[in-house]
């Protein structure tokens, strides 16, 4: 591999993880909804049942 093909090669993955950077941002900034139905919650409260 020559020099021009790994540092295009080098310049593609840091590109690649800058957008998949930007997009984990955006992502993470989402507020997804949650479900109205609070009678049974993702974590339980009290293990023991009711």
């Amino acid at each position: 591999m020559n020099r021009t093909k790994l540092g295009l090669l080098a310049v593609a993955l840091i590109l690649v993880v800058a957008v998949m950077e930007v997009l984990a941002l955006r992502l993470g900034s989402l507020d997804f909804p949650v479900s109205a139905n609070r009678a049974h919650p993702a974590v339980a409260g009290d293990p023991g049942g009711s």
